[in-house]
This record gives structure tokens, C-alpha cells and sequence, in this order.
């Protein structure tokens, strides 16, 4: 067992209550300055117009495996039921579950180690670099992370006073985790650790395993009721998700998958030290901090090396750092542990790293903070879209390519490699999901299948009205924006290319 004497510290001197009220607004506080913009892609976007429609007309346009995700798409309903479907009301799920995760791993590191432990931890996690994402989106990393979260912390509790309750509450968090998203099984064997090691007995597996299979019984009925699929939730994913082509690998590539580790970037070398610090806490920790260790190490080598299909032979999901949401807590508390026992040989620099851990992660916070606040400019577009209706301009769209940043562009230089252009060209399947984004959460209009944005000349699409309005009106609309941003705007016609205006191309 690690151990650490205890410190005067301000949270040593802190009421709980007080303590976890402080976690709880901080970890809000940085949600609400680093927002980004609701992304385009399916987590977000589909889950979010789907869940409008069900509030507004009491159905999904379609079931596929975002929509399927009942663990996020519940409380989102619940949400829109209470709030209304503005689309200011976006941002209050994920900020809400980011908090609550704050507070949650706040309580798991002072089940392992005390209050000044898990104060780091929760400081650590809300700063971590992909929350900036995570808690602005409806992506499931967070939800999953948040109900393993509370699953780990229940066990963690159960493990030291027992109680079949915190068993029962454990299996339905796991099943709640199970249905934000299919990959929490990654966490199995962390979970069965935490059942079994130091105990030994197979009541506990028995009382948590009911109760998780319940959730997932209930899952099975109301899909099948709805679907008529034989494996209800898990064979519609089988007819979308995973009949795509795109995770297909022959043997060499996937044995040497480990390699895409590299899509890492930044957290590349955090997560290298956390795996060294956990294979050591598997060998010599004490049984608590084994199991966090098996929660993170399994969550890591499944992101690399789960597959959905033998024939052929298929990855279950890329390797990103975004898939590997739901182990940043467990990564957070092994590195922490790990500069802990530092601590006992070098204290100077132990807490030279653990501090520097922080300030890089803050860094990381800052430096994603927005230019104009999201919440401002999402406002803002949406009365410019008011303005676009009521006065019918025309309006265009264009994708901003991503622009290197100062290290980026320095390592580009060193290595010869050249940024091309400001727009890409020709992005039809980007231009058609930002309409769809424009559609429900500017205009309030429910989605078109059918609609396909114009390419006016591979750069510029024409998302409303024609070329002859477009040539005509002297004001147009152009939503510019990039993978994070966007801004809708209204600027004179006469500031655009003529050759656009004209209809030549």
C-alpha cells in the first residue's frame, strides 16, 4: 500500500459540504469559458435534432447507434421537457455531467487516499484537455465517464463497509454506462477486480450482476418491442454502425496498432506514464489501487485492440483520445498515485511534476477558450438567422480549413511541410451537415433529408435561396466556419467574390 501522511491542507480545513460545493461551481465556471460550438458530426448534432423532434412531434426521424444511446438521450429529454428546446439549452446536460464528474472523482480519490488527494484529482479532471470538448458536447466519452464514475465510487464504498444496496447501485450505473455507449464493457475487468480482489466470494458478482442484466433486460424488451430485431439495441448498431467498411485491417496492421497511439499528440507521453505507473500498482498496490489500475490499463489496450468482427477482421473504434474519455479519471488518479510514492524518495520534484501537471492542463483550458464567447455567438447567430428569414437573403456556406498553431507551424517548417489555401474544397459531406446544424439549431426547422446544399464553386455552397437571389439582393448571408467555430453573418454583397455573384461558376 502507497501511503502519505497527512497534510494541513486547505481542504483538511474545509467543510465537506463547502469542499464539494467548490468543485462542483469550479468545474462549471471552466466549462462555461472554454464552450466551444455544437460540433457537426453524429454524437452531437443527431442525438440533438432527434431528441427536439421527440420533445416537439413524440418520435426519432431514425434509430441508428447515436440515437440508441438512451443514457444521454433520457436526460436530454428530460432537459428539453423542462427548459424547452431553445438551442441555449444544448450546453445543460454536458456541463451538468462534467460537474457531477468532478465531484464524483473527487469522492473516489478520497476513498483511495483522503480529501487533498481527491481534491487534485477533481482539479486535475476538470482541467484534463479533452474535456473542453467533452463537457461542450453531447459525445458519450463523458456520460460513460460519469456513469463509470459513480459505478467505481459505489464499489470503492462497498469494499470498506459493505451493503448490498451499494452492489444494486453499482450494477445500474454500469447498465446506464453500457447505454451511453457499447464501450464501457472496456471496464469489465476493472469492475470484476473490484468485486473479487480481496474478497473472494461470488455473492457480491451475483447481486451486481443482476442488477446490471436487469438494465440491459429492460434495454433488450424496448428495442425489440420497437424494432422487431431478435438482439434488440445491439443488432440495429450491427446493421449501421458496424457495417461500415472503415475500421477493416488486415493481421500485420492490427498487431501493430499500437503505433496509431501516436493520434494521442499531446497526452501521448501522460499516457505512456500512467500505463508504467499501473502495470507497477498491478504488481505492488495495494488491492484498491490495483483495481483502479486494471480500470485504466483495460480501458487503454481495448481502445487499441477491441475488434467487432473476426471475418473480416475489423477494429471495434479508431484510437483518439476521445475514445479513451471514460479512463482519463483512473489515468488522472494512477499518475497521481505514482508521484506520490516519487514523493517519498524526491519530494522537490515530485511536486514539480504534480504541479506541473496542472498548470499544463490549465494551459491546455486557456488555450482553447474561444475568442467571443459561444454562448454570445450562438445568440448572435441565431438573430442573424431571424434577420435572414424575415428579410429572405440568401445565404452561403464555407468551410474553414484548420490553421496551425505557433508549435505546429514550427514543426511544419522544420519538416517541409507547407499549409495550402484557407478553405477547403469541395466539402460536400461537411457543407450538408452544417446545414442540418444551421436548420434546427438556427432556423428551428426540422430536418430535410432530402435537402443537398449547391456547390457554387467548391468552395462556396448555397445553403438558401438561388443563384439569381444571390445575384440580385445586395446582402448575403455566409456561414463561416471551421471544425470548432462558426459564425453566421450578414455582409454586402459586394465583399464576396463577383465571379460568385455573377453565377459564372
Amino acid at each position: 500500500m502507497i501511503r502519505t501522511s497527512d497534510q494541513n491542507s486547505f481542504s483538511e480545513k474545509t467543510s465537506e459540504p463547502l469542499l464539494v460545493a467548490g468543485i462542483f461551481i469550479f468545474a462549471i465556471v471552466v466549462r462555461l469559458i472554454s464552450l466551444e460550438y455544437i460540433e457537426i458530426g453524429g454524437d452531437s448534432l443527431c442525438v440533438w435534432e432527434n431528441t427536439v423532434n421527440l420533445v416537439n412531434a413524440g418520435h426519432y426521424f431514425e434509430w441508428n447507434h447515436h440515437t440508441m444511446r438512451w443514457a444521454i438521450n433520457m436526460p436530454l429529454y428530460l432537459i428539453l421537457e423542462l427548459f424547452g428546446t431553445s438551442s441555449l439549452n444544448y450546453y445543460i446536460l454536458p456541463i451538468c455531467y462534467s460537474a457531477l464528474s468532478a465531484v464524483l472523482a473527487y469522492y473516489v480519490g478520497k476513498q483511495l487516499k483522503g480529501r487533498r488527494f481527491g481534491l487534485f484529482v477533481a482539479v486535475l479532471l476538470v482541467l484534463y484537455p479533452k474535456m473542453t470538448t467533452m463537457g461542450s458536447q453531447l459525445w458519450p466519452g463523458l456520460y460513460e465517464m460519469t456513469y463509470l464514475l459513480g459505478c467505481t465510487l459505489a464499489l470503492l464504498i462497498w469494499r470498506k463497509n459493505g451493503g448490498w444496496q451499494l452492489l444494486a447501485l453499482a450494477g445500474v450505473l454500469a447498465g446506464c454506462a453500457w447505454g451511453s455507449r457499447l464501450t464501457s464493457i472496456y471496464y469489465g475487468p476493472g469492475i470484476l477486480a473490484l468485486l473479487v480482489l480481496g474478497k473472494r466470494k461470488f455473492k457480491p458478482v451475483f447481486i451486481f450482476s443482476a442488477f446490471f442484466f436487469l438494465v440491459l433486460g429492460l434495454e433488450w424488451y424496448y428495442f425489440y418491442s420497437d424494432s422487431g430485431n431478435i438482439l434488440g439495441r445491439f443488432g440495429i448498431i450491427t446493421q449501421t454502425h458496424v457495417a461500415q467498411d472503415e475500421l477493416l485491417v488486415s493481421t500485420g496492421q492490427y498487431l501493430l496498432n499500437f503505433l496509431k497511439m501516436v493520434k494521442f499528440r499531446g497526452l501521448l507521453p501522460v499516457v505512456l506514464a500512467a500505463a508504467g505507473v499501473g502495470i507497477w500498482l498491478v504488481r505492488r498496490g495495494g488491492d484498491d489501487e490495483k483495481c483502479i489500475a486494471i480500470l485504466f490499463l483495460g480501458g487503454l489496450f481495448f481502445n487499441v485492440y477491441m475488434i467487432s468482427s473476426f471475418s473480416p477482421l475489423k477494429l471495434a473504434a479508431p484510437v483518439g483520445s476521445r475514445y479513451l474519455t471514460a479512463a482519463a479519471p483512473y489515468m488522472v488518479i494512477i499518475l497521481l498515485l505514482g508521484l506520490d510514492l516519487w514523493r517519498e524518495k524526491s519530494p522537490r520534484a515530485a511536486a514539480f511534476f504534480k504541479w506541473g501537471l496542472i498548470i499544463a492542463f490549465a494551459a491546455f483550458t486557456l488555450k482553447e477558450v474561444p475568442a467571443q464567447h459561444t454562448l454570445s455567438r450562438l445568440q448572435e447567430d441565431i438573430s442573424n438567422a431571424r434577420t435572414v428569414s424575415d428579410s429572405n437573403i440568401p445565404v452561403l456556406m464555407r468551410y474553414t480549413a484548420w490553421t496551425p498553431n505557433g508549435i505546429e507551424k514550427t514543426v511544419m517548417e522544420l519538416f517541409g511541410v507547407e499549409k495550402q489555401g484557407r478553405l477547403k474544397i469541395n466539402e460536400d459531406t461537411k457543407m450538408l451537415k452544417n446545414a442540418r446544424r444551421m436548420r434546427i439549431m438556427l432556423f428551428g426547422q426540422s430536418t430535410d433529408k432530402e435537402y443537398k446544399p449547391e456547390s457554387i464553386d467548391g468552395y462556396y455552397y448555397l445553403y438558401k435561396g438561388d443563384r439569381k437571389s444571390l445575384a440580385e439582393f445586395p446582402l448575403v448571408g455566409v456561414s463561416d466556419y471551421s471544425r470548432k467555430g462558426h459564425k453566421l453573418v450578414i455582409v454586402p454583397a459586394e465583399s464576396l467574390p463577383q465571379e460568385i455573384l455573377r453565377g459564372e461558376k
